[in-house]
C-alpha cells in the first residue's frame, strides 16, 4: 500500500512538472511567425511616433472615422460584425490593436495605460484624423478615456467617445493608490512562462477563458475563437503577454483617467453602454463614471454581460449606432474627418 502511494505521489509530481513544461514547449514551437504572415486582408500597419500600429479597416474612406479599441487578449479583428454594421451606415471603422495584443509593434514593452493612450493619439496624428469618434471596450475603454483626456490637452482631434463596459477603476476625488506588487508567481521566469503558456497563451483554453467574460456564453462562435487565437503564433507572444499582465495587475493611480476630478473635466461628449449582467466591470462602475461625466446617453443592456458585441451582435450594433448618434453632429456618412493619410502603410500579404 505504501509503495502504491509513493508511486501515485511521484506520478502527481511528474504531471505537475511535465504538463506545464509541455505547454511551454508547444508555445516555443508555435510562436515563430512575423506579423506580416498573420495580418488579416483588411489590416494595415501605420507608422507613428510610437511605432507601427496595426489597424483593421471597414467602410468608405470618406466616412466619419470611428477608432475602436478592444479588451484584454483581443485585437481589432474581433470587432468584425459590429464594424460591418457601422460601415453599412457610412462610418469609416479603424479598429486598432493595442500592443502586445494583435499585430502592432511591441517596441520597449511599456504597456501602461498612459503609454497606450499616447499610441492612440499618435495613430490619430499619423492618419491625420480630425473630428473623429472613438469606441473603447473593456480594457480598451480605460485606454480610450485616457487618450481622450490627453487629446483635450493637445490637438483636439477627437469629437466624441463611446465607452462599452470600460475598465476604468475610477478613484474618488482626493483618493490615491500606490503601485501594487505583481503576484509572486509572475516574478519567477520559468514558472511565469509556463503559467502563461498554459492559460492565456494556450489555444486549448481560448474558448473556455473567453466564455468566463460572458453572460450569454452561447454567443461565442468558432470564428470568434479562431480570431482570438490568430496572434498566438506571433513571435514572442507568450513573453509579451506576461509583461502586459504584470503591468496591468500592478497599475497605480498615475493615469488621469483614474481620477474623478480629471475625468470630470473631459471636454468631449460621451455615451456609455453597459451590460447589466457584466461581472467583470459591474454596471455600478458605469454609474460612478456617469456621475462624473454626465453622458449624452447611457444604454443599459438587459441580460447582457461584459462582451455585448458577441453576446447579442445585432442588438449591440443597433445600440452602438444609437450611442454614436447621441453624440452631437455625427450620424455616419461623408465627413471632413479624414485628411490625407500620412506615414507608412503596409498592406497585408494575404
Amino acid at each position: 500500500m505504501l509503495k502504491l502511494l509513493k508511486r501515485l505521489v511521484l506520478l502527481l509530481v511528474a504531471l505537475i512538472v511535465l504538463v506545464p513544461a509541455a505547454f511551454w514547449g508547444w508555445a516555443q514551437w508555435r510562436e515563430r511567425l512575423p506579423v506580416e504572415a498573420l495580418m488579416p486582408q483588411n489590416g494595415m500597419l501605420i507608422a507613428t511616433g510610437e511605432g507601427r500600429m496595426h489597424v483593421s479597416l471597414w467602410g468608405p474612406e470618406g466616412g466619419t472615422p470611428v477608432v475602436m479599441t478592444h479588451g484584454m487578449a483581443a485585437w481589432g479583428g474581433l470587432w468584425g460584425p459590429t464594424a460591418e454594421a457601422l460601415a453599412g451606415r457610412g462610418y469609416r471603422v479603424i479598429a486598432v490593436d493595442l500592443p502586445p495584443f494583435g499585430f502592432s509593434d511591441r517596441q520597449d514593452g511599456d504597456y501602461s495605460r498612459i503609454r497606450q493612450a499616447r499610441r492612440i493619439n499618435a495613430l490619430a496624428a499619423a492618419m491625420n484624423l480630425r473630428n473623429y469618434l472613438m469606441v473603447g471596450h473593456s480594457y480598451g475603454g480605460g485606454v480610450a478615456l485616457e487618450a481622450a483626456l490627453g487629446d483635450a490637452a493637445g490637438e483636439r482631434r477627437l469629437a466624441g467617445l463611446v465607452l462599452v463596459c470600460a475598465v476604468v477603476n475610477l478613484l474618488a476625488e482626493g483618493e490615491s493608490e500606490a503601485p501594487k506588487a505583481a503576484p509572486a508567481l509572475l516574478t519567477v521566469p520559468i514558472v511565469s512562462d509556463a503559467l502563461v503558456a498554459g492559460t492565456i497563451g494556450n489555444p486549448l483554453l481560448t474558448a473556455t477563458l473567453a466564455r468566463r467574460f460572458m453572460h450569454r456564453k452561447e454567443g461565442l462562435t468558432a470564428r470568434d475563437v479562431e480570431i482570438l487565437q490568430r496572434p498566438m503564433a506571433r513571435r514572442g507572444n507568450g513573453k509579451a503577454m506576461l509583461a502586459w499582465l504584470t503591468q496591468f495587475l500592478a497599475e497605480d493611480d498615475a493615469p488621469l483617467s483614474r481620477h474623478a476630478e480629471k475625468v470630470r473635466q473631459l471636454a468631449v461628449p460621451v455615451s456609455l453602454v453597459w451590460g447589466e449582467e457584466d461581472m467583470v466591470t459591474p454596471i455600478a462602475g458605469g454609474e460612478a463614471l456617469a456621475a462624473e461625466i454626465n453622458p449624452r446617453a447611457f444604454f443599459r443592456l438587459k441580460g447582457i454581460g461584459h462582451m455585448p458585441q458577441l453576446e447579442d451582435r445585432d442588438g449591440f450594433a443597433g445600440v452602438l449606432l444609437d450611442a454614436l448618434d447621441a453624440l452631437p453632429g455625427h450620424d455616419g456618412g461623408p465627413s471632413e474627418g479624414v485628411g490625407e493619410l500620412r506615414g507608412t502603410h503596409d498592406a497585408a500579404p494575404q
